[in-house]
Formats: structure tokens, sequence, C-alpha cells
């Protein structure tokens, strides 16, 4: 509560004019000296893996079908990642605060790569189906120690940079990764794009084990970490998203299902008041949903628009994706020489308003007589607000997070992220199959997908000013 009362305060110092912090922002090379250096180091090589990882699947995901059969279980293993990611990130979040990093960092990993050994080893799709939830498990569980060891170990000056190198690390993969996995599946073989991450997993915990001591033990024992909320939230969620896939008479009955069991659950695990946006970690949360929800619903189905809709290849829709990667780590690099200087409700603001502007451009294009350069420049766009808004929520969360308590604060905001992925990706999904149950053009379930992704931006640039900036820890962490 002490916490809150001085983010408020400070903000509302802010509010007037004055900004949060004056400090400068931190030399690139800060990140990097010494043993922080190292730990830097690996970090940046976790999200570098999940990153290539995830793209190599996306990739491969043909010619497993190919080979194991069973094609309607294709989009399920998409799904089973998600889902376990859901309950992984508030596990995860909450362990690290009860018994440390260190304790924390070996059984991630090791759920990680079971879900590799038991993909590649698969003798069926269902086999697959479990490699990839433990894959989910495992990599949510990566992203919540990753974000929650830069909370409790880096200065608040640092913060900005190491987001920053965190979103670049998709750069490339996202140059590599499906040229990667093709040509493994097509030579050695898709087993292999399984087993190749292992090594380098090891290798990552031996980077980091060393210098793990720099992160603050816990001070206290404190709860246990509770499996029950974020189980029921994952298996409430499960009934929503696999009934958005299908269009039966039982559909109804399973969202309302799903939405009884998770529900409750997302109340206990999510930041308080997200439900209301109020002032603090409640308006963090939502704004980690809505931003997500937004990017996703058009994120998703922006290539299959191209291609149906306005006859490119596969190859020249990938440009767009290509291009928005790029300024997507532009925009964090952006963002983190100004999160010191600025209001972070600001620079929120600044990267939904250029969500907004990028995804009208990208929506005019669904009409023929629109220049094709249009998606291509507003998905660059989208891909620059989205760098400046996704690094800034999380910072925000750890300005705001009192000591001890970074990961579960945090990774409630990271649970309320995935949720509004899935939720993009779901109901942007539901539209087109609704169009196509209707016998309606493929345009007006993409018309839908689209107009979902417009009103959460716009959803989102209404609460961003009650985001708080939290209060500059020039020395914390240090």
């Amino acid at each position: 509560m002490a916490a809150y009362t001085l983010a408020m305060a400070t903000d509302d110092i802010a509010s007037e004019g004055v900004p949060t912090t004056s400090a400068s922002p931190a030399p690139w090379r800060e990140v990097f000296r010494g043993r922080r250096g190292r730990l830097t180091a690996g970090l940046l090589v976790l999200e570098a893996l999940v990153a290539v990882q995830s793209l190599v699947v996306a990739t491969i995901m043909p010619d497993i079908r190919g080979d194991l059969g069973m094609v309607q279980l294709y989009g399920l293993a998409f799904t089973a990642l998600s889902l376990a990611t859901i309950a992984s990130i508030p596990i995860v979040g909450r362990a690290i605060d009860r018994f440390g990093t260190r304790a924390v960092l070996v059984p991630v990993l090791a759920v990680f790569a079971a879900g590799l050994l038991v993909s590649a080893t698969a003798p069926a799709m269902p086999v697959v189906l479990v490699g990839q939830f433990l894959q989910g498990a495992g990599g949510g569980g990566l992203y919540a120690l990753s974000l929650g060891t830069v909370a409790k170990t880096y200065p608040d000056h640092l913060r900005p940079r190491v987001l920053a190198l965190l979103a670049t690390m998709w750069i490339l993969p996202g140059l590599i990764g499906p040229p990667i996995g093709a040509a493994i599946a097509s030579t050695v073989g898709w087993r292999w794009s399984f087993v190749a991450p292992i090594p380098v997993l090891f290798a990552t915990w031996a980077l980091i084990t060393p210098v793990l001591d720099l992160v603050p033990r816990p001070e206290t024992t404190g709860p246990g970490v509770s499996l029950r909320w974020p189980l029921q939230l994952m298996v409430g969620a499960g009934f929503v998203f696999v009934a958005l896939t299908a269009f039966a008479w039982w559909v109804p009955v399973a969202v309302a299902a799903g939405l009884a069991i998770g529900i409750p659950a997302l109340r206990r695990i999510a930041p308080p008041g997200t439900f209301r946006a109020t002032p603090g970690h409640g308006a963090i949360g939502a704004s980690a949903f809505l931003l997500s929800v937004s990017f996703l619903a058009m994120d998703a189905f922006l290539t299959l628009m191209l291609t149906r809709e306005r006859g490119l290849s596969l190859a020249a829709a990938g440009l767009a994706i290509t291009v928005a990667t790029v300024t997507w780590a532009l925009g964090a690099l952006w963002q983190s020489n100004r999160a010191g200087e600025r209001r972070l409700s600001w620079l929120v603001g600044v990267g939904a308003l250029l969500l907004l502007v990028g995804q009208v451009a990208v929506t005019s294009t669904l009409w023929e007589q629109v220049p094709l350069m249009f998606a291509y420049i507003g998905w660059g766009v989208v891909g620059a607000g989205m760098g400046i808004a996704f690094a800034t929520i999380p910072l925000a969360a750890m300005r705001l997070s009192g000591s001890g308590e970074e990961g579960e604060e945090l990774s409630s905001v990271l649970l309320m992220d995935m949720l509004g992925v899935a939720t993009g990706a779901g109901l942007g999904g539901a539209a087109i199959a609704l169009s196509d149950a209707l016998g309606a053009p493929l345009r007006t379930g993409l018309a839908g997908a689209f107009g979902l992704a417009l009103v959460a931006a716009v959803m989102l640039l209404i609460i961003t000013p009650r985001i708080p900036s939290g209060r500059p820890e020039g020395h914390a962490g240090s």
C-alpha cells in the first residue's frame, strides 16, 4: 500500500509537467558490465531460444501433420502450448518470490527440455500435443523468470535497456527461424528441430548459474505457491478457446462452462482492479490484455488477408511480418531512451496511438481500391507502437511492485498479456468461422476480426492515463 501511495504521488507530480525522473538513458555497455553482463547475456540467449523455437514449430507443423496424420488435431497443438503458458506464468512468478530464481531455474528448463524430447520422439499426433503442452509450460515459465529476474536484479535506470534488448532478440529469429525449420525438416527430418535446442539449454544454464547470487534471495518464505487457481484458469480457458474453433450447437454451452470455471480463478490471479482498470496495477493489467487482444486479432489473420483477398504469395505477405518485427525492436529501443524522462502512461499512449493508426491503414486494404503499400506501411507502424507499449507496461508493473513481490505481481500482468493473445486470436478466428458458416465472404470475417482489433486499441487509449509512472529506483538492485 505504501508503494502504491508513493507511486501515485509521483504520478501526480508528473501530471503537473514535472518528469518522473530526469536521469539520462543509461549507456548500453552498462548492462553488459561485469558479472551482471553475464546474467544479461544468459537472459538474452533464453529469449532468443524461445523465439526461434516458436517460429520453427510454426514452420514445421505441416510436415508433422503430414507424417503423423490426424489433421483435426493440428490447431490444438498451438492451443495446448498457449493454455500451458497461461498456467505456468503465475505459478513460476510466485515460485521465484518464495524460493528464489536459483531454485526455480532448473525445474523450468527441465520442463522445457522434456517438451522438446517428447515432441521429438512422438509416435502420434496426441503425443505431440503433450510435448507442446510441456514446451508451453516451460516457455511461459522462462518468460516469467526472465522478467522477474530483471525486476529483482537491475536498477530502474537499466530496466528499459534490458527490456529493449529482450525485444531485439526476436529480430534475428524472425528472419532465420522459419528458414532453419524448413531446412531441418527437408533434410534430416522435423524431429531434429526439437533436438537441436537442447544443448543450448545446457549452455545457458552454465552461463547463468554462477551469477544467480546477484538476484536477491527471498527475505521470507511467504505463502505457498497455489496450483489450484492457475490450473482452474487453464481448464476454463481451454473450454472457451477450443469451443471457439468450432461452430456447433454445443459451443455456447462450452463457452459458458469455461467462463464459469475460469473467471473466478482469473479474479484470484489478475491484478486487483483489472476488470475495472482502476489506477495502478488494475490499469496495467487491463492495458496488457487490451494491447495483446488488439495486436493478435489482426496479426493472426494478416497473411490470410494478404494472400486470399489481395492475391499475394506467402513470401510476399510474410514481408509485412518481417517489417513489423524490425519496427517493433526499433520502437522498444526508442522507448528505452525516454522511459526515464517521460511518464509511462504517455509512452503507452504513444504506442497505442501508433497501433490504432497502423491498424486503420491495414484494415483499409480489405478494399481492393486501396494500394497494398498501406498494409506494409501500416503494419510497420503497428510494430513500432507495439515495441513502445509492450516494453513500457511491464516496466510500469516493476516500478509499482513491492520489494519481494516482483515475481507475483509482474507475472499477473504477464498472464493478462497471454490471455489477451489467446482472446484476440480466438475471437478473431470465431468471427471468420461465423462468416464461413453463414456463407458470407472471407472479407466479412476479416472485417470482424480487424474491427475487434480497432475497438481494443481505442479502449487501450482511453485507460492509458490511469497507468502510474511509479517511482524511479535509481539505486535499487545495484
